[in-house]
């Protein structure tokens, strides 16, 4: 029996000396409702955005000021529309800005991508750059430098792609829940686990109810 900090952080793994816990698979006990069963996560990254400006006196601005603050906001709302957390469900995933702040100069956005699916997490990270991209281009002129630098950070992968090659571990939770009269509740997570990091590390690691 392995225990973990709290997941949350996204760093309840990284210490993990695998060869010592010497497993060929495991399950996490991190789920809901008795019966849950989780094979599929969310893939994950977390994105960091300074938007850089010029200051100047608002009554002779004219040509001169660059509002990085006003960068940030056409920034959001260059994002495809419809696609936030509070209007996603399911399988569908979502760009999620959750920090923001700022001042004439500079400007800090935080922001997060989540999708089940490979290929279409990928093309919410490539409209991520094509914005920031297209936000450059427009004051490469006047600013003389990029104007958006971003930093991208992977969180984790969807657990999937690790668990279904090994299926039969999902199979054995299903059968001991069946024979002791519980009904599988077998679902994508719309989150992560530390069984998304343990699959990438070697060791598959579907969730289960607690």
């Amino acid at each position: 029996i392995l225990f973990t900090p709290d997941e949350e952080v996204g760093r309840g793994v990284e210490k993990l000396n695998m060869e010592k816990l010497g497993a060929d698979y495991g399950y996490t006990l991190d789920g809901g409702p008795l019966g849950d069963v989780e094979d599929e996560t969310f893939s994950a990254d977390a994105m960091t955005f300074v938007f850089h400006g010029v200051s100047a006196h608002p009554g002779y601005a004219k040509g001169k000021m660059i509002n990085s603050m006003l960068i940030a906001n056409d920034f959001i709302n260059q994002l495809p529309k419809g696609e936030t957390p509070q209007e996603t469900k399911g399988y569908e995933g979502f760009f999620h800005v959750h920090h923001l702040i700022g001042s004439i100069e500079e400007t800090v956005l935080e922001l997060i991508i989540r999708d089940h699916s490979a290929s279409k997490f990928k093309k919410r990270k490539d409209t991520i750059h094509e914005i920031a991209k297209k936000i450059n281009k427009q004051f490469a002129k006047q600013f003389g430098e990029d104007i958006c630098i971003a930093e991208v950070k992977d969180q984790y992968f969807n657990m999937k792609e690790k668990v279904m090659p090994v299926k039969y571990i999902v199979d054995i939770a299903e059968k001991a829940m069946r024979e002791l009269g519980i009904k599988p509740l077998i679902k994508p997570i719309r989150g992560g686990t530390d069984g998304s990091q343990l699959s990438y590390m070697g060791l598959p690691c579907p969730n289960i109810f607690t």
